[in-house]
């Protein structure tokens, strides 16, 4: 028969109960880095998708004015996953402000870019991007 002494009863559940405390505190710690971790890889994607979805704008855009001196620009229409929108406004011979917008998941990204058109076709000569309000 093996002999327990007083003093020592309860040690082990103690020591199991602080192993699991541990373990559930590594575990909470964990999913809120990988919560984190997600978060930002959806909002790198959404400004991936924007900034695609501004160039394929402006790039439409181009495409319009090659072949049209007058063209003033398209409404917003689906374009992939999100929407475009251009307009254009003449600057002067051959000069054109072009503004073109890219939407998806209720966020929009605008650019800006300033176009020359030649005998080759439309060629931007200055673009930035516009902080919408």
């Amino acid at each position: 028969m093996v002999r327990v002494r007083r003093g020592n009863r309860g040690y082990a559940l103690l020591a199991a109960l602080v192993v699991v405390l541990l373990v559930s505190i590594s575990l909470a710690v964990l999913a809120t880095a990988l919560q984190i971790r997600m978060r930002l890889v959806r909002q790198e994607n959404e400004a991936l998708q924007l900034g695609a979805l501004s160039d394929a704008a402006l790039a439409e855009a181009l495409y319009g004015l090659t072949y049209d001196a007058e063209f003033p620009g398209k409404d917003e229409h689906p374009f992939g996953p999100g929407g475009v929108a251009s307009a254009v406004e003449k600057l002067g011979v051959d000069l054109y402000l072009v503004r073109a917008t890219g939407t998806y998941a209720g966020q929009r990204r605008a650019v800006e870019a300033e176009v020359r058109r030649t005998y080759l076709g439309a060629r931007v000569v200055r673009w930035r991007r516009v902080l919408l309000h």
